[in-house]
């Protein structure tokens, strides 16, 4: 018997579904078929009433369009008003086909059926698509899914058509006017739901955009790290616009051009080479909106004769619309605030107004770290300024201290021999001077009083005495109901002028918690380029503390030991149990901390890098120039939770006669003959000591 061949076998599959379709056909009469539709009808409208999910209800939506059609293939196309094409939402194939490449199977308005429904608001019923002009053969080109019959109905809202709902394949025969009634009956139902659907979302969008922007607005007053407050705020930004891309550009008054503080994009096609791709100020959107002060909404940058085209063409993202708002502070513009490419549809004036909303808590917070960083600097003079001051004091007193004592001396002598020799008349002159080197030897004993107590031990009086008298206030209290209400407001007015914070406390494996930290912190190293070892070997242990604060304490440590340490170093982060002690130690091969710096470093504010270029480097760079804030968090967090800070470490001693910048220390310094000699010279450990939580307890401790 000869073996049949594919198109012979195809040939009786078609005819079995057609003699299937018959026998339903059949077997239905007209009564059954109509329950049947009101059946299928019913199951959509149970559908629409319990989700608000427009996916998982058009998925459902399908699935009852297949069943009742007997089509091979069902789905809902929408209208994108950005492409000015139809999309698929939602499809379903029998041989699971188009779900998987919907991306790339779109419908022209123009040379497609579907495209003609839309336009039209008419319903198509095509049985032989090979006949009919306006059939877009491309989708089964693109697909490999061949469509030979299809059955388009409008999805029509109060105000306009959304899209189609189509029917491909039937089964067993041709679709007929009963077929396009039901699916017209359906399409009401999809018609609606994604009319709720797209008003939910926009609600949703409402209370998300109002949330962020009260978070946005919280984390100003609560961190002075710009860069990791502007990553935050940029992600909650694009999270709530739906938003492909989105950054903060800033204006650098030296190059006079725009450069991006901060971008993040969804797909990671913004590398570092994008980062650091300026934008002019005559040429590009931005540099317009950021002479004029103005914002622009732009829903076709391709069209603008200032559309900066090399920034596509290096980061590969295709802009297809954008809005540009500037950042305004109280005297001028700094720079601006950009999304691009909302993911459905085209940006509104509505999203305008929220991200110029936006704009003024960046542009605050801008404001807020370069008022900062000023500050800094100034107390960095004045540092600089109090040590001359002291070495002058210090000089002044010594310099002052022998001649004072040669210069009595000699007046002495002189005196006694002038008494011997009988003259009398130099008394008037030696009597001045010795009332002179009194004063000046008081001035000195003045100046080495200043140089050894200065103001530490007034501070130390003042400090002691609040609050021994809030003590004593205490202990009166119980015979003394005034000194009893008085102790009550003071603890009121401490109470409200220093609140004390309370956050949620989490139960964190450190074992897992340090691999987590270990990747974020290998991936923010990579993008710089560091050529660090980072090693991380964390113990299980359980400690009870908030998330984000133990996140804060482990990535400040291990950001701080990668910024000080070269090229070719060393970071080791370990983490052991000890008795009922949790220790971990982050410990880094790097310069190490001058040691007249090693008192100040964990009260803030005080940076242990030398460098000044702070806006020119990233985190993560070596001797990046942080500001200190980092380890100021971690004493504080201390304070409030009860670990233990402390820390050893080596100067460089190089690096205290020649200041080096390159993160190759190794070749450029020329004390150091390779790699292996720059981790000997200098490094530092900080050590955090944690109670382990006793897992039986936990549930009295979070109480």
């Amino acid at each position: 018997m000869r073996k049949p061949t594919y198109e012979e076998l195809e040939r009786r599959v078609q005819d079995l579904e057609r003699l299937t379709g018959q026998l339903i056909d059949t077997a239905m009469d007209q009564e059954h078929h109509e329950l049947f539709d009101l059946a299928v009808i019913c199951n959509i409208s149970q559908a629409l009433a319990s989700t608000m999910d427009l996916d998982e209800l058009l998925l459902i939506v399908i699935d009852e369009v297949n069943k009742a059609l007997l089509t091979e293939g069902s789905g809902v196309l929408l209208y994108d008003e950005n492409r000015g094409d139809l999309y698929w939402r939602q499809v379903k194939d029998a041989r699971k086909i188009l779900a998987t490449q919907t991306e790339i199977l779109r419908f022209p308005m123009d040379s497609s059926i579907a495209g003609w429904v839309f336009q039209h608001n008419e319903s198509a019923i095509v049985n032989d698509t090979s006949k009919d002009s306006r059939y877009y053969p491309g989708i089964s080109a693109k697909s490999g899914f061949e469509i030979h019959k299809v059955l388009q109905v409008p999805l029509r809202s109060p105000e306009k058509t959304i899209g189609v709902l189509m029917a491909m394949n039937k089964i067993g025969g041709d679709f007929t006017e009963q077929d396009e009634a039901l699916l017209s009956s359906m399409a009401s139902s999809v018609a609606l739901a994604v009319e709720n659907a797209t008003f939910y979302k926009k609600l949703k969008q409402s209370r998300d955009a109002l949330e962020m922007l009260y978070r946005s607005s919280m984390a100003v007053t609560a961190t002075m790290d710009l860069d990791h407050l502007l990553e935050v705020i940029i992600s909650d930004l694009r999270s709530a616009m739906e938003t492909e891309a989105g950054g903060v550009l800033l204006y650098d008054e030296r190059r006079e051009d725009l450069y991006w503080r901060e971008i993040q994009d969804t797909r990671g096609l913004i590398s570092s080479a994008g980062m650091d791709l300026r934008l002019p100020i005559e040429g590009s959107i931005s540099g317009e909106v950021f002479k004029l002060g103005e914002s622009a909404l732009i829903n076709d940058p391709s069209i603008n004769p200032l559309f900066f085209r090399a920034f596509e063409e290096l980061t590969g993202l295709v802009i297809r619309n954008e809005i540009i708002v500037p950042l305004n502070t109280r005297e001028k513009t700094i720079g601006c605030l950009v999304v691009m490419n909302k993911k459905e549809g085209r940006f509104s004036e509505d999203d305008v107004q929220l991200l110029t909303s936006l704009a003024g808590v960046v542009a605050l917070a801008v404001e807020n770290t370069t008022f900062f960083e000023e500050l800094m600097k100034s107390y960095r003079d004045l540092e600089n300024m109090n040590r001359v001051k002291s070495k002058v004091l210090n000089h002044l007193s010594h310099e002052l201290r022998t001649p004072l004592a040669i210069i009595g001396g000699t007046l002495i002598n002189m005196e006694k021999k002038l008494l011997e020799k009988g003259i009398a008349d130099f008394d008037n002159a030696l009597a001045r001077m010795n009332r002179h080197i009194q004063s000046l030897s008081r001035l000195e004993s003045q100046v080495e009083s200043i140089i050894m107590t200065g103001y530490s031990w007034e501070k130390r009086y003042i400090t002691g005495f609040l609050q021994s008298a809030l003590d004593l206030m205490d202990v009166q209290s119980e015979w003394t109901p005034e000194i009893k209400n008085a102790a009550a407001v003071i603890h009121k007015w401490l109470e409200k002028t220093f609140p004390t914070r309370h956050d949620r406390l989490d139960l964190i494996d450190m074992g897992e918690f340090g691999q987590s930290i270990g990747q974020f912190v290998r991936k923010r190293a990579d993008e710089q380029k560091r050529k660090v070892s980072l090693n991380f070997d964390m113990e299980p242990g359980k400690l009870l503390i908030p998330t984000h604060v133990l996140q804060a304490i482990m990535e400040g440590l291990i950001r701080n030991a990668i910024e000080a340490t070269p090229d070719g170093g060393n970071v080791t982060v370990t983490g052991r149990t000890k008795g009922d002690r949790y220790l971990l130690k982050v410990k880094d091969t790097g310069v190490g901390i001058p040691d007249k710096d090693k008192e100040l470093i964990f009260e803030g504010f005080y940076p242990v890098q030398d460098t000044e270029n702070y806006s020119s480097r990233r985190p993560y760079s070596f001797n990046a120039g942080g500001k200190g804030i980092d380890l100021l968090r971690i004493r504080m967090f201390s304070e409030l939770y009860g670990f233990r800070l402390s820390f050893s470490s080596k100067r460089c001693p190089y690096l205290m006669e020649h200041g080096v910048e390159s993160s190759d220390v190794a070749e450029s310094c020329s004390n150091c003959e390779n790699y292996a000699d720059c981790p000997e010279n200098g490094g530092s450990e900080f050590i955090v000591d944690f109670a382990l939580t006793d897992t039986n307890n936990i549930e009295q401790k979070t109480t």
